[in-house]
Order: C-alpha cells, then sequence, then structure tokens
C-alpha cells in the first residue's frame, strides 16, 4: 500500500468534530463520525476518549497542519484505502461518500487542494441482480406472521406495545428511527376506512403512510390499553412535563419514556427469539421487516408507484430491488415445482 504522510492525530480529530457537527440529523453525525473513525484508523490514527471541540479550526494550526499532511496524500494510497475497505457494496460506498465529503468540506474552509477529487465509489457487482438480492433481507410471508404470533402473545403493557411495534414496522414498513420518532398526535386511526399515521421520515421530510387493518387493531389496542400504564411510569418530575417530547410519544420504554432506534432493534430481536427465527439462523432487524413489508407488496400484485409511496422511496429505482426478489423467489419456486425444470444432481 503507497505510504501516506504523517497526520497529526489531534489535527485530525478536531477536523473529524468540527465536519461532522455541520450535519443536521443525529444519525447522520453518527454515521460520519464511525466513517470518519475508520479514516482515522487507517491514518494510524487511535480513537480518543472524548471528541475534540467542535469548532475554530480555521484559526487552529495543528488542524491546518494535519490538513495539509492529508491533502499530500497521493492518490494511489486513496485507491489502495477504498479497494481493502470490509463490507457490503453499499456500505464501501458510503464510507467513500463520507470521506469525499469531509476533504471537500476541510479543502474549502482551509483553501487546500482536495486530495479526492477524482476518487471514485468502489466497483460494484457486475450481476446487478444478485447484488441486490444480497443486500435485501426479507422474511417469507410465513415467517412475518410467526414473528406476529410471537408479538400477540407477549403479555402486559409492554408485550401490547411490542406487538403494535412489530404490526407497524411490517405493515406500514417504516424504519426504526421513524416508529421511534412516532407521536399520538401523528396518527389518524379514527376511520377504519382510511386510517394513515404521519411519519417524519429521512431529510425531515414528512409522509403519510397508511395503516393496514391488524396494525391498526394492534396499535388501537396498545393506546387504550397499554401506552397509558407505560406512561404512568415517567414519575420523574421534568420542566414543562406536560409538555415534553414523551408526553406525544407513541412507543414508550420501561420508564415511560420514548424508546430509541436501539430500543426498537431490541424488542424485534427478542420477538424474532420468541418466534425461533434465531434458533434457526435467520437474520432479523427492523429494516428486515421494512423489505418484507415491500417485497410482500409486490408479490401480492400492488403496482409499484404505490409500493414507492408507500415505503417514501424518492426514487421507483429503490422500489425496483423488490421486483428483483419477487422474481428471484418466483424462479426458485418453479425451479422446485415444475416437474420439467432443471434440478442439480
Amino acid at each position: 500500500m503507497t505510504t501516506a504522510p504523517a497526520v497529526d492525530p489531534q489535527g485530525f480529530r478536531a477536523l473529524a468534530a468540527s465536519f461532522v457537527a455541520t450535519r443536521g440529523s443525529a444519525n447522520t453525525r453518527a454515521a460520519y463520525a464511525r466513517d470518519l473513525r475508520l479514516l482515522g484508523e487507517a491514518l494510524g490514527i487511535e480513537p480518543a476518549d472524548a471528541d475534540a471541540a467542535p469548532f475554530g479550526v480555521e484559526a487552529d494550526p495543528v488542524a491546518r497542519a494535519a490538513a495539509e499532511a492529508m491533502s499530500l496524500i497521493p492518490s494511489g494510497w486513496w485507491q489502495d484505502w477504498r479497494d481493502r475497505l470490509d463490507g457490503r457494496p453499499s456500505s464501501r460506498a458510503r464510507r467513500v461518500a463520507a470521506v469525499r465529503a469531509f476533504c471537500r468540506w476541510w479543502s474549502r474552509a482551509l483553501d487546500l487542494p482536495n486530495p479526492v477529487d477524482d476518487l471514485r465509489p468502489p466497483a460494484m457487482a457486475s450481476h446487478s441482480q444478485d447484488r441486490l438480492s444480497r443486500e435485501v433481507t426479507a422474511l417469507s410471508p410465513s415467517q412475518m406472521r410467526r414473528m406476529c404470533d410471537a408479538a400477540a402473545a407477549m403479555p402486559g403493557p409492554a408485550g401490547l406495545r411490542t406487538h403494535a411495534l412489530i404490526e407497524v414496522l411490517y405493515g406500514c414498513g417504516i424504519r426504526a428511527t421513524e416508529a421511534a420518532g412516532l407521536d399520538v398526535s401523528a396518527l389518524h386511526l379514527d376511520d377504519p376506512d382510511d386510517p394513515y399515521v404521519i411519519v417524519l421520515g429521512k431529510g425531515g421530510k414528512h409522509r403519510a403512510v397508511a395503516v393496514p387493518q391488524v396494525a391498526r387493531e394492534a396499535l388501537t389496542r396498545y393506546l387504550a390499553n397499554g401506552r397509558p400504564e407505560l406512561r404512568a411510569l415517567d414519575v420523574k418530575p421534568r420542566p414543562d412535563q406536560p409538555r415534553h417530547r414523551d408526553a406525544d410519544a407513541v412507543f414508550l420504554g420501561a420508564r415511560g419514556r420514548r424508546i430509541g432506534r436501539s430500543d426498537v432493534w431490541r424488542e424485534v430481536q427478542k420477538v424474532a427469539d420468541q418466534a425461533g427465527l434465531v434458533s434457526e439462523g435467520v437474520r432479523v432487524f427492523p429494516h428486515a421487516l421494512r423489505h418484507s413489508c415491500g417485497t410482500h407488496l409486490v408479490q401480492a400484485g400492488v403496482d409499484i408507484r404505490y409500493v414507492q409511496a408507500h415505503l417514501g422511496h424518492a426514487s421507483p429505482v429503490t422500489t425496483e430491488v423488490y421486483t428483483h426478489i419477487t422474481a428471484s423467489h418466483l424462479k426458485d419456486d418453479f425451479d422446485r415445482a415444475h416437474p420439467r425444470a432443471r434440478r442439480a444432481g
């Protein structure tokens, strides 16, 4: 691998912290911070116990020296770094995009050459359909039924919450962050013929999402019989308690507070374990339920444009991944069932 000039660790951390602070979303900041830590490790910089103060790099000689050292790193080093990245193609492409954005930011802020201007994303697999199939994890309808049945069997207010959470993640196809951020004031469930929720999605955009009947019923039971008991557990007084953001949260935790994205992951894993899917080696996580929603809608013959709107995809190209998955499943079913299909061995 091409050797890179030494980059001052303190200066690099100051640059990274200042860049991350410019990002708007907490999740985006966390993702950029992870990707830049990996870049730091590639440069021989150990993570610090505490983040640097995210300001003042323009007047910081240590930060400028670190940027000047990075601006001198040859293109061969960056290409080797890119080609050695681990993970799925989408993860590697995201890390390259993060580093390109980081270097573009400090090069403009400090009026220095950008060393990654010509750095392209990593090469993707030549068989795009196979690549998409590997990157999308969708459960089968029978596996999803087992998940929903296991959640419905959980007792108490927390069980009602978890059942409603699983039904909403799958039925509405929303992301873990969107479920955690869901507010009671955003629920419109009174009309049984047209129930919907308002979801705050990527980029701070709101969208209306239809709520299937089973999800509506699970939500209604939880709101009537489970949420009040969970909300009563929030006994620690805080300023302006009635108007605190937890007061409007749909999904609450053991202390009566709004759950976070990690809590959504934990509940999904718990239900998958109860359903016996974990012991079978099935990968289950919140986004797999979203993928399952899209895949099953396409398999049921729902128009791809409706699926795109339901999932909040900005481009139909993103939604088309589910047509590839469906076609793959149909081919597998054909090969298993048709008497004239080719069989191995």
